[in-house]
């Protein structure tokens, strides 16, 4: 939930508000996409140009390690800014305009 102040604050400066935190979450949330899909990418094309031998069970296990812990996060921020994404229009809603 996002904290607007103690009430002393216009319902239309608060929408306004709440608008600006929805633009910034959809942006991060775009963002991280983004940059998931980038790593794919990147480790695909490792694959592709055998920068990395997918024959060594070290090199395997390393990429395999990296990759599970960099999209672990990736999707735990998704979830965290889709949580916000899909708060910020119900407490519009809440509000009297």
């Amino acid at each position: 939930m996002i904290n607007l102040g103690d009430g002393k604050l216009s319902e239309k400066v608060k929408k306004n508000l709440l608008d600006i935190n929805y633009s910034k979450y959809l942006q991060y949330f775009n963002t991280t996409i983004i940059i998931s899909f980038t790593y794919i990418i990147g480790v695909s094309i490792a694959f592709i140009t055998k920068q990395v031998n997918y024959r060594d069970p070290k090199q395997l296990f390393l990429v395999a390690l990296i990759s599970i812990g960099f999209l672990g996060i990736m999707v735990i921020l998704l979830l965290k800014f889709k949580e916000h994404i899909d708060n910020i229009p119900k407490q519009i809603k809440k509000l009297n305009l």
